[in-house]
């Protein structure tokens, strides 16, 4: 059984890299590679310090042996309810630790490859061979042809994950099958015997699951492939097929059916085992998309009412035209480039009516389906496949669907989310029955800037990748208001994702702070066009369960100026103090000589410039809420702030330590909740907070 490494600390070793599992972009560089002591597979990671050796690391295909000096650490688990799982998705690719690389102190390159370093070595030329074709072609034989991504890949399949055609653009059993067919076709015609073949294609599939990545639905379609090919000796059918694969599958990943592609994976080609014959190609296409939903509402929360109709018409499509077209442009692109070219045109055009179908209305977001209710319709919908002609088994899944939704979208309780957004703030505060959906800040990283040979990096942030991810998986694609504390980057850095993501209403900002360029560039670079509302403490908005308590003029939204705000959800009164400084904080005290808290989010991240000891008694506050980064630079938490928290007997609690942290209430009462238990993460955290 798979074990993460415990191990912190420096590090010297020998590891061995293949250059198909090496990326360079920009000036980071990301790798796998195996320590030859040890035998195990690690995440490396290294910046690069010069565009020569960046060129030098992009462009090998050899496999080589490093000789590194650097950091072990463990696998950071996910620090956010709904966040992406890092932690499992290492433990799916086989690796144990993690190093971060502070000097490659030697480049051996391997001599004798072997027959798997030999099948790396021609991934690698093929992933070189493709960059440099036209595009979109040198994404699709990129994908479907070795199974790697590219930075284009991402922006070109937008419309593809709409429509729910994910999966085709996915090396996974359809592209075995479809390479096996076209390769015992070519055989065929050149006249080569039926014996001979197959037991060609018994050897060649498993170095192709090697070339092709080896993802969870090529093992599968390789292993049930190997098994259609050896049936007449084995005297296996299909359906046994598909078990010994599923086990074969479970011993190499025991969390297979964890994941949505081995969910997909083995679902569907389970129902292609057995649908019924007589069920037209149409029939059969709805109830495989049906049968999916469940797991996809599970991961992805959205869904299409195209992806029905457009699974039925393109899978032939691609499957009788771009496919084979894509082999013929990667085989004719040296030698006859013209026809590369020919079929590259006729790739837009085809992606140019995808982008145009997922632009269709259609387009549900669900939200997340709780656990139990998403295993009742998924056996429901198995049910009925089996009941096809009983409309009330129909009806009863179209209601389960309907109440599932109904809970997500109109919850019962409300709750106040303090993100774990790294060295930064993002505050939710979503109330009952969602009448109103509030944000505070939207986190963002600083950057100290990039070297000039280095190309900028396209990839989703943060904002996307937590915020706006964990609210779709609550149904949520509208905020009411948006607060700026002020315009520091970790406070308004993710804003342009917020904004092309999800619908707002309203932003709120200090008075002087809606002239400042750092907000309005980042205003144009979104799609929604919300109202710029500034505010002082003079200024309240009656519909918002906010008041403003601070800044009492216009100024520069410094941190001096930072909104702060207070109210009161279940019973419980909460301030939100942005970046404010002591001196600040004092005058809010004065002017609000009865103001108290329950719960109060620290200024500026823990720092000793902020959480006077004065204001913190006057606030009686039971919890002090402190968002900042691990390893930070600026060393936040202070211990200073720590111990005048504990002097004031508030609990501090750091989203360093606790990842999440939730108060979910309902009506007059509630509880605050953290994501992790805390004593997870001991080895990332200050010593103010690991004592």
């Amino acid at each position: 059984m798979w074990q993460q490494d415990s191990k912190v600390g420096p590090v010297t070793q020998m590891v061995l890299v293949y250059p198909d599992e090496l990326t360079v972009k920009g000036n980071f560089m990301t790798a796998v590679g195996k320590d030859l002591t040890t035998n195990k597979r690690e995440s490396l990671t290294m910046t690069v310090k010069s565009a020569q050796v960046a060129r030098e690391l992009a462009e090998s295909t050899r496999p080589v042996i490093w000789k590194i000096s650097g950091k072990m650490q463990p696998f950071l688990p996910n620090t956010n309810e709904n966040q992406f799982n890092y932690q499992r998705y290492n433990y799916h690719r086989r690796l144990t630790t993690h190093v971060q690389i502070n000097e490659l102190q030697e480049v051996v390159p391997v001599e004798k490859m072997g027959i798997v370093g030999n099948c790396h070595y021609r991934r690698a030329c093929l992933s070189h061979y493709f960059a440099t074709m036209p595009s979109p072609l040198d994404s699709y034989c990129l994908q479907l042809i070795v199974g790697k991504a590219s930075e284009e890949t991402t922006d070109l399949l937008a419309s593809v994950k709409k429509l729910g055609l994910l999966h085709l653009f996915c090396i996974s059993g359809m592209h075995v099958v479809l390479l096996t067919v076209l390769l015992r076709k070519l055989l065929v015609y050149l006249w080569w015997d039926r014996e001979v073949i197959d037991w060609l294609l018994i050897c060649l599939l498993p170095l192709y699951l090697i070339i092709g990545g080896g993802a969870t639905s090529l093992i599968r379609a390789t292993i049930m492939a190997e098994m259609g090919l050896l049936h007449r000796y084995l005297h296996l059918d299909a359906l046994d097929g598909w078990a010994i694969s599923l086990l074969a599958g479970l011993v190499i990943d025991p969390l297979l059916l964890l994941t949505l592609g081995g969910q997909l994976s083995y679902l569907l080609s389970f129902m292609l085992q057995v649908l019924p014959r007589q069920l037209t190609s149409f029939k059969q296409a709805v109830l495989l998309n049906l049968v999916s939903v469940p797991s996809i509402l599970s991961f992805v929360y959205e869904l299409h009412l195209l992806s029905f109709l457009a699974s039925y018409v393109v899978i032939p499509v691609f499957a009788v035209v771009i496919f084979p077209a894509v082999i013929i442009a990667a085989c004719c692109y040296c030698f006859m480039p013209a026809v590369t070219y020919l079929i590259n045109d006729g790739l837009l055009i085809f992606h140019r009516l995808l982008d145009w179908c997922s632009r269709l209305p259609g387009e549900i977001l669900f939200g997340k389906p709780p656990l139990f209710l998403a295993l009742l319709l998924f056996i429901l919908t198995i049910y009925a496949s089996d009941h096809r002609s009983l409309k009330r088994v129909w009806l009863m899944v179209a209601g389960t669907y309907l109440l599932t939704m109904a809970l997500i979208h109109v919850p019962l309780k409300g709750e106040v989310v303090f993100f774990d957004i790294g060295q930064g703030d993002a505050i939710i505060i979503r109330e009952p029955f969602n009448r109103q959906v509030l944000l505070i800040d939207t986190g963002g990283k600083v950057n100290f800037g990039r070297p000039s040979w280095a190309k900028p990096v396209s990839s989703r942030d943060d904002g996307e990748r937590i915020i706006v991810n964990y609210l779709k998986s609550q149904g949520i694609d509208h905020l009411d208001t948006i607060f700026l504390s002020h315009h520091d980057a970790d406070h308004i850095g993710y804003l342009p994702s917020i904004l092309a993501h999800l619908t707002v209403d309203q932003i709120v900002v200090p008075a002087g702070m809606e002239k400042q360029p750092a907000l309005l560039k980042r205003l144009a670079e979104g799609t929604s066009r919300p109202s710029l509302v500034p505010v002082t403490d003079q200024v309240q908005l009656q519909t918002l369960p906010l008041q403003i308590l601070h800044p009492f003029a216009p100024g520069e939204a410094k941190n001096e100026d930072s909104l702060v705000l207070a109210g009161q959800f279940g019973g419980a009164r909460f301030v939100f103090t942005g970046d404010l400084d002591r001196e600040n904080e004092k005058k809010v005290m004065e002017k609000y000589p009865n103001l108290r808290a329950d719960i109060l989010k620290l200024g500026h991240h823990g720092s000793k410039t902020a959480s006077d000891p004065v204001f913190l008694r006057q606030l009686q506050a039971q919890y002090g809420i402190i968002s900042a980064g691990r390893f930070n630079r600026y060393h936040h938490p202070d211990d200073i702030t720590i111990t005048n928290l504990r002097q004031a007997n508030i609990i501090p609690l750091s989203t360093q330590q606790y990842g999440m942290i939730k108060y979910s209430y309902y009506r007059d009462k509630g509880k605050i909740k953290t994501y992790l238990r805390g004593d997870e993460l001991k080895w990332t955290l200050p010593s103010c907070l690991s004592n």
